[in-house]
């Protein structure tokens, strides 16, 4: 189940919940609206939430700490005025902007990034050292081809196995990662900002990206845009 939290007016809020009803058209989610940012506070300590929907006006210091900070896997859509002026330098790929006048439209674009980094509470299962480990795709952060063998760079520490990396690229692609050069792997919802040559994670962790895969990953953005 998806829970997706609105904290949003009226008028926005009901082409949201018609967009991610055509969204998730073949997944079980439910939504609620919140009017203030105190309400939606105390409903998220009875349930957790995998998608907030916020006004821009909530994309404030103080408020990020308490919806982004302490949410880490979850996707943050801002609708705004100017998307642009909102997003400034923020190049973390979990946080999502869209522009109030083009709202369906801008949402349409992004149903694949929303559906693939939703799916991430689903597990991968892994066999390591002669123990099954099940690994939700949202704590891996990144996967590295080392030889013959692939390392799971994870929140609960590293992982290996024996499996071409190809064939993981076709698995893993369907829960929003990318593959930013030929050794690696990484889940676009823990990048934090991209670089030249480079790309940084929510970790720390700066992952070498080629030239070859930034241009393939940049031409799909333009064809889906």
């Amino acid at each position: 189940m998806i829970r997706v939290a609105i904290l949003e007016y009226e008028k926005e809020s009901k082409e949201i919940i018609f967009q991610f009803g055509k969204i998730f058209r073949h997944t079980d989610w439910m939504f609620r609206h919140f009017w203030k940012a105190s309400e939606l506070a105390k409903a998220m300590k009875e349930e957790d939430y995998q998608i907030f929907v916020f006004d821009e006006m909530f994309k404030t210091p103080r408020l990020e700490s308490v919806f982004v900070h302490d949410n880490p896997n979850a996707l943050f859509v801002y609708v705004c005025d100017d998307p642009d002026a909102v997003r400034g330098s923020d190049g973390r790929e979990r946080m999502l902007y869209v522009r109030k006048e083009t709202l369906v439209k801008d949402l349409e674009d992004l149903s694949s990034t929303i559906q693939k980094q939703s799916r991430q509470s689903e597990v991968y299962a892994l066999a390591y050292n002669g123990v099954h480990v099940n690994l939700p795709y949202e704590t891996i952060y990144y996967l590295e081809k080392e030889e013959k063998m692939v390392i799971f760079h994870t929140t609960k520490g590293e992982f290996q196995k024996r499996i071409n990396m190809s064939d993981l690229e076709s698995e893993f692609a369907p829960y929003g990662f990318l593959r930013v050069h030929v050794s690696y792997l990484v889940n676009a919802k823990h990048i934090a900002s991209w670089h030249k040559d480079e790309v940084e994670l929510v970790n720390a962790a700066r992952i070498p990206l080629s030239r070859a895969q930034k241009k393939k990953i940049l031409h799909a953005r333009k064809d889906k845009g």
